[in-house]
């Protein structure tokens, strides 16, 4: 019969004293143990008392010196890239023992003090998506020169010239659905920055030919559309809960601001004389060179630092694929405590999605779809053709025979500080409050500008107000980019990402398809602002904030139409 003081003590307190009521083991002198204690240590004395708090000398191990046959946890192991990792235990939706289960899918994650720390280690999660950032440079460029800042045209151009990109950037947008999880991000990247090259060289090379732009821009429209959806998903799940919103508002709406940027302040900086000639030199190909260097630049970047999604891997059965990407996601590269935190999350989080079916799935993407479409289409208006029409007019009406460049500047440099605004105030303000204030805001303007819009009687103040409007309207959006990432169930997510990208393209064709009156640019404005005020009073009630949450929670937060939280 087996003798109860010589059990060892219950793994993961190896160094546990003597509990009250037990039996207690024999001073380590009447049973000693073979080989311990060690040679070269001294021997317990005879009547030697062992100390409150320390374990008995026999039997048991010391602290810190742990022994043959006993099981010590703490941290878990290291591998720091050497040896091979555990192998994979497939039971998603089980956390790791040593972590105890949330039981509010909503719960909220505190971010670890220290802005520049908590930069400098989440680096590598921005790093994962940068070469899709550059993709849509480029694709920002685009935009701007569909809606009117190309400069002196020496080709014959019809309206299929100046959608061409929208309609190229569906289609991408279309076949990225077909290939959601069956092909690597990584590619897709890839595939996406070469057509991204290809069509910048095009640009760059032709000389009065209006059939190459075209061809130029489905190549670049196509490569925009392809990444759009598999990288705001994957900037969502790359990145921790507290640098989601910036993660994915700096990839998508600050990278297509910039975009814009760079193609209005050369366009407008650009000096044509009466002797150029179609052979000269252009803005245009200045634009397909920048384009072709940042479809390279993301070739680079997309081969050594694109890592793909955990979540995907761990779904796909890859727990340590998993954890090694999770691991180099975050600064050392090392393993913690944190990323298996990380994976116990990814695990609910699949573990949560597991358990809903394709049609449930898109009744419960339909309400966020709905809200997000909305938000975008209104993005969409806010720098449309029609907006570029009014500011020319107003330029022209207010100061004729002055330059426009200064104007024309200053409304890039708007649209631009209020994407920076609200893209670095994202994690501490939250989504919701910037997004309702730009509303407001640009309801009100809206309704400024269509009532000081006259050709009659003068245009006064609505320069300066439509580059007001442009600082709020570029606050307002960017929180769309980290809704996308979270709104939509997994099953989903990629297709609906894609189709809420669609949306906003039809809505650029529709208004750069449709005939503008110059006198009646009131109505838009008009319009404009009633809509701006129908999105800022539903989203009082409908929009919910995600700041710290997890993907889990903020999925459950957008299930229905009805979300007060701020």
């Amino acid at each position: 019969m087996q003798n109860d003081k010589f059990a060892a003590p219950p793994a993961g307190f190896t160094s546990a004293p003597p509990q009250p009521g037990y039996p207690q083991p024999e001073p380590a002198q009447t049973y000693p143990q073979p080989g311990y204690p060690p040679q070269g240590y001294p021997q317990p004395q005879p009547g030697y008392q062992p100390q409150p708090g320390y374990p008995p000398a026999g039997g048991y191990p010391q602290p810190g010196y742990p022994q043959p046959g006993f099981v010590q946890q703490g941290n878990p192991p290291q591998f720091y890239g050497q040896g091979q990792p555990p192998p994979p235990v497939h039971n998603y939706g089980v956390m790791p023992p040593h972590h105890p289960p949330h039981q509010d899918g909503t719960t909220t994650v505190v971010p670890p003090t220290g802005c520049f720390s908590r930069n400098q280690r989440n680096k590598p999660q921005s790093n994962a998506v940068g070469a899709a950032g550059l993709i849509f440079i480029s694709g920002g460029m685009n935009i701007a020169w569909c809606i009117g800042f190309r400069g002196p045209i020496f080709y014959s151009s019809t309206l299929h010239n100046y959608i061409a990109w929208f309609i190229a950037a569906i289609i991408g947008a279309v076949i990225s659905c077909f290939l959601t999880n069956r092909i690597p991000k990584k590619f897709i990247l890839l595939f996406s920055a070469l057509l991204v090259t290809i069509g910048g060289v095009v640009m760059g090379a032709i000389r009065d030919n209006g059939g190459a732009v075209v061809a130029a821009s489905y190549l670049d429209g196509i490569g925009n559309g392809l990444v759009f959806a598999p990288f705001v998903a994957l900037a969502g799940e790359v990145s921790v809960p507290y640098m989601r919103g910036m993660v994915t508002a700096s990839l998508e709406q600050m990278c297509f601001c910039i975009g814009i940027f760079l193609q209005i302040i050369y366009t407008s900086s650009w000096t044509y004389s009466p002797y150029t000639s179609s052979s000269s030199f252009t803005a245009e190909n200045l634009k397909g060179i920048l384009s072709a260097i940042y479809g390279l630049l993301a070739l680079g970047f997309g081969a050594f630092m694109c890592i793909e999604s955990p979540v995907i891997t761990l779904a796909k059965g890859d727990e340590p694929g998993a954890i090694d990407a999770l691991r180099r996601l975050q600064r050392p590269y090392t393993l913690t405590n944190d990323t298996y935190e990380q994976l116990a999350e990814h695990k609910r989080y699949l573990a949560h999605n597991k358990d809903i079916s394709t049609s449930q799935s898109i009744m419960q993407a339909l309400p966020a779809f709905l809200r997000l479409t909305y938000l975008r289409a209104m993005n969409a208006l806010s720098i449309s053709y029609f907006v570029i029409i009014v500011l020319t007019v107003a330029i022209l009406s207010n100061y004729r025979g002055g330059s426009a460049t200064g104007w024309l500047v200053g409304f890039a440099i708007c649209r631009w500080i209020g994407n920076f605004i609200s893209t670095f105030i994202m994690e501490s303000v939250g989504r919701k409050k910037p997004l309702l204030l730009g509303l407001l805001v640009c309801s009100c303007l809206a309704f400024a500008i269509g009532s000081k819009y006259s050709l009659y009687y003068g245009m006064s103040g609505v320069t300066i107000l439509l580059l007001i409007f442009q600082v709020f309207a570029g606050m307002a959006f960017v929180s769309t980019s980290p809704y996308l990432s979270e709104a939509y169930p997994l099953g989903v997510k990629q297709h609906f990402i894609a189709f809420t990208f669609i949306a906003e393209m039809i809505v650029f064709i529709i208004v750069s398809s449709a005939r503008f009156n110059i006198y009646d640019g009131a109505n838009y404005f008009y319009v404009v602002g009633g809509l701006y005020l129908f999105g800022f009073l539903a989203g009082i009630f409908c929009l919910p904030e995600t700041r710290l949450t997890t993907l889990r929670g903020a999925q459950e937060k957008f299930n229905g139409f009805i979300n007060r939280s701020f």
